[in-house]
């Protein structure tokens, strides 16, 4: 079956990492849990929309595509970091920082993580973190810094009310040439080259470099780090440096990437629940937001209301004024049923067609009816005109009501048609009403 397939697939080489998606007509939660550990990444349940499959598979090789760049990327950078390491100390300090980076949750934390580690294995006295602004114009402190003397908050404290834009002192320049910059006496420089001259002065700072966070070529961020002595350029030191860099730009990508994974499922589930005119509830949700309520106030043995609207004449409606405002009356009508309904657990869907579908867990009928009367009279008053209409000068809606305490004997089938019934008996009888079953 299913499962065995997927099963085996994890345990070969070759086919281990592609994602698996299950399709089936099972819908049952023990049926999706056993997917997922097996190994599954997603889980359709039939019947299914291809558009909504496709999203799906698509998002699927997006973040595979994404990880197995991420793989070779961090392939890549742990051979760096044992290339270039030149003593068995450097080597266990990049691992540990490394893994004291991924092991973070967030960017800043990473950034504060990193500077600390760095800061007081080489013995430099201040660290600082800058990132891309979220304008891409400009880079601005991060909050992450490190320091080893209470005189240098000043220093701290001065430099995160500033901003730099491209090529503007250090940070400027190194963002400019995506290259680390080192200065060996800061006494030797000028404010116009160095923008915090004054300060670094005045609290004792004397050497800095800065190395760029790059990911594919692009800035994402620098780190810069000072000292109060005078040091020459030391390109182990910078290469050591460079190399946590690196693995910063991997992670602070991947970060991101999951931010993005992350809306995206959020926008494919609201794809996939909503109705796309109306933006209420799609019939699909509906089937599963009723029944899942319907277990639930079985268990508590809690009264359930349904409520079933159909548009009078909405044919007519259409057929007079054209499907543009049809569809713009079936909106406002959605618009006004959502705002009337804010019981907590009620759903308002597209049941379809022209007709809205309320349902109402914990109410019973005397209360459904009053939302149903409600909703009838909301409706009536947004006063959109209908000259076809039979009963009327505005469009107006019929409504039928469902009410039970959920048995064991019994399905949501039977709530929906008692509803249906009652929708049946309110247009036959004079439309624009509400009848209850």
């Amino acid at each position: 079956n299913g499962y065995e397939v997927c099963q085996k697939l994890k345990t070969f080489e070759k086919t281990k990492e592609i994602p698996i998606i299950f399709i089936s007509s099972y819908n049952q939660e023990v049926d999706k849990i056993k997917a997922f550990e097996v190994g599954g990444k997603d889980y359709i349940t039939k019947p299914f929309q291809i558009r909504e499959v496709l999203a799906r598979v698509e998002n699927q090789l997006s973040t595979y595509r994404l990880q197995m760049e991420l793989k070779e990327r961090n392939s890549k950078l742990e051979q760096e970091i044992i290339e270039r390491q030149r003593t068995e100390e450097q080597i266990r300090f990049l691992l540990l920082t490394n893994q004291a980076i991924s092991a973070t949750s967030d960017i800043h934390s990473a950034l504060e993580v990193t500077l600390n580690y760095i800061c007081s294995n080489i013995r430099w006295d201040f660290g600082e973190a800058w990132l891309l602004g979220s304008d891409g114009s400009k880079i601005v402190h991060s909050q992450a810094c490190y320091t080893n003397e209470e005189n240098l908050y000043e220093f701290r404290d001065y430099s995160k009310k500033l901003t730099f834009t491209f090529y503007k002192s250090l940070p400027g320049r190194v963002w400019q040439s995506q290259d680390t910059e080192w200065i060996e006496d800061i006494c030797k420089t000028s404010p116009d080259f160095f923008q915090r001259y004054d300060i670094a002065i005045k609290v004792g700072l004397k050497s800095c470099f800065a190395v760029p966070i790059l990911w594919s070529n692009q800035v994402l961020g620098i780190l810069v780090f000072f000292k109060k002595e005078v040091i020459s350029k030391n390109q182990q030191l910078i290469d050591l440096v460079k190399a946590v860099a690196n693995h910063l730009g991997v992670m602070i990508q991947s970060r991101k990437a999951e931010y993005t994974l992350k809306l995206a499922n959020q926008r494919l589930h609201i794809l996939a629940t909503l109705d796309g005119l109306t933006q209420v509830a799609n019939r699909r949700h509906f089937d599963e937001y009723l029944d899942q309520e319907w277990q639930s106030m079985k268990q508590q043995s809690l009264p359930f209301s349904l409520i079933i609207c159909d548009v009078d004449y909405f044919k007519l409606y259409n057929d007079s004024y054209g499907h543009q405002a049809g569809d713009d009356c079936l909106k406002k009508i959605a618009k006004t049923i959502y705002e009337m309904v804010d019981l907590p657990g009620s759903l308002v869907a597209r049941y379809g067609g022209e007709e809205f579908a309320i349902i109402l867990p914990n109410t019973d009928a005397k209360n459904a009816f009053i939302i149903a009367e409600t909703i009838r009279l909301e409706v009536q008053n947004l006063k959109i005109i209908h000259a076809k209409s039979e009963i009327n000068e505005y469009v107006t809606i019929s409504l039928g009501i469902s009410s039970m305490i959920p048995q064991e004997n019994q399905s949501p089938t039977k709530l929906i048609s008692l509803a249906d019934q009652a929708l049946y008996q309110a247009k036959n009888k004079q439309r624009n009403c509400t009848v209850s079953r």
